[in-house]
């Protein structure tokens, strides 16, 4: 009788612990099935935590953008390199180079050879001859296209052409100047009605070569001897006076005169003497080849 007692205690303590189990689990079930679907509440939010449960609300993915590669900038293509056109050079004339002596050679070459006869008062005196490439040495540039040289010694005027100044200036000047051609008038053809040799004609080129004296030297006093010319001259003024050059400068205007007039002269010689004393002051000549 006892062990069935015994026996029937044991079987009631058994259920109710069982009971006690499944109220409790039906209990912890409850909690969790609240707290799985509780989505404001932090206490079933620790409890879905605590047990390891998903949480209910959605994870938010935080997508972290991949760094975008560097931008490389396209090179772009050179642009053609436009050469600006040089602005003309300045333009000069032989007339404004023989009037700034600065711009003037000490010396050229001739350009052509010469062999030309030498005519003074309708005689001739032989030959004078020049190879080409013979060094000249400059003296004086003429506005109207001569230059003053002389070659061993000898004095001429020669045209501009004949020698190889345009060459010489390119080479000297050419990035600063552009030099212009000029035309040469020497005068050397006979313009006038009268020529030499008639009455008239010796009569107008006496009265334009003396002219031509008193107005640069106020003398009138050319005399034509048998090899020069005499001019008898006394200097007004004091001053220091080149008188070779001066002789030569009336050599070479009875020349250029005679030529207007039909003469075939190309040399002169002229001696610049005292009107009183008869003193030699001066001598000088001029061949110019091209009369």
């Amino acid at each position: 009788m006892k062990n069935k007692n015994k026996n029937k205690k044991q079987r009631l303590a058994l259920f109710e612990t069982v009971l006690i189990f499944l109220l409790l689990g039906g209990a912890i079930a409850g909690v969790l099935l609240w707290a799985a679907k509780s989505e404001d509440s932090e206490l079933a939010q620790s409890i879905r935590e605590f047990v390891g449960m998903p949480n209910s609300k959605p994870v938010e993915v935080v997508i972290v953008p991949l760094p975008l590669p560097p931008v490389v900038e396209a090179i772009p293509e050179p642009e053609p390199v436009v050469v600006p056109e040089s602005e003309p050079l300045p333009e000069i004339t032989f007339k404004e180079v023989a009037a700034q002596r600065y711009l003037w050679p000490s010396e050229l070459n001739l350009k052509l050879a010469v062999r030309v006869p030498i005519r003074y008062d309708g005689k001739d005196y032989g030959f004078m001859e020049f190879l080409k490439g013979v060094p000249i040495q400059v003296d004086a540039l003429i506005p109207s296209g001569e230059i003053f040289c002389q070659i061993d010694g000898n004095y001429l005027s020669l045209s501009v052409y004949e020698t190889d100044f345009y060459g010489w200036f390119k080479d000297k000047y050419g990035e600063r100047y552009d030099l212009q051609s000029v035309i040469v008038d020497m005068g050397t053809k006979a313009t006038t009605r009268h020529r030499l040799g008639t009455p008239e004609g010796e009569t107008d080129f006496w009265a334009e070569m003396r002219i031509w004296c008193h107005q640069n030297y106020g003398s009138v006093s050319l005399k034509v001897e048998e090899d020069s010319l005499v001019f008898l001259w006394l200097p007004k003024e004091d001053v220091p006076i080149n008188f070779p050059a001066e002789a030569r400068e009336i050599a070479r205007n009875y020349l250029l005169k005679r030529a207007k007039y039909g003469g075939k002269e190309n040399y002169a010689a002229c001696e610049i003497r005292d009107p009183v004393t008869h003193e030699l002051r001066g001598a000088g000549s001029i061949f110019i080849p091209r009369l």
